[in-house]
């Protein structure tokens, strides 16, 4: 079956993750829904059992810091968006082992950057039509102020229907 679009969905077997991926998967039939997770403690894909054997669905286990595998999905999936949820997002956790906190998110982050846009770059149409959207925590990202100074408004205002909306 060709889809109109191709979405990897990183961290889909997650808690958010996992009411994202049934979003795409049941308002989108037309799109092609790839679930991408490591399935660590926080992955779960009893989240997506209703969906499993969606026609257009596919679930894939894998580290989102393993480069090859990650151009490897781009090429095979032909993948023209990504809502990148993965993350190591428990305090606890960071405290106790940094560096796979660190290497999740910022080094797993890295690879699927570059695998989007090295796959994207060899194709004719390069990066027209394609999205990158990077979703987390403020464990992430740092905490944002609810004010706005000197009337300078927030970094970041997308919502969940302007996401969908980039992707339709």
């Amino acid at each position: 079956m060709k889809f109109e679009r191709n979405i990897l969905i990183t961290g889909g077997a997650g808690f958010i993750g996992s009411h994202v991926v049934r979003l795409f998967v049941n308002k989108y039939p037309n799109y092609h829904i790839v679930n991408l997770d490591k399935l660590t403690y926080a992955g779960n894909l009893e989240n997506l059992r209703d969906i499993e054997d969606t026609p257009n669905y596919t679930f894939v286990k894998a580290d989102i810091c393993d480069f090859d595998k990650m151009q490897e999905l781009m090429a095979q999936y032909r993948i023209d968006g990504i809502i990148h949820l993965a993350a190591e997002s428990h305090v606890d956790r960071s405290i106790k082992d940094p560096f796979t906190f660190a290497r999740t998110n910022v080094m797993g982050t890295l690879s699927l950057l570059q695998a989007a846009k090295l796959y994207w770059e060899t194709l004719p149409e390069r990066y027209e039509g394609k999205r990158f959207y990077h979703i987390s925590t403020d464990e992430v990202y740092g905490a944002l102020r609810l004010t706005h100074p000197e009337g300078i408004e927030p970094p970041f205002t997308t919502t969940a229907s302007s996401l969908e909306h980039h992707l339709a």
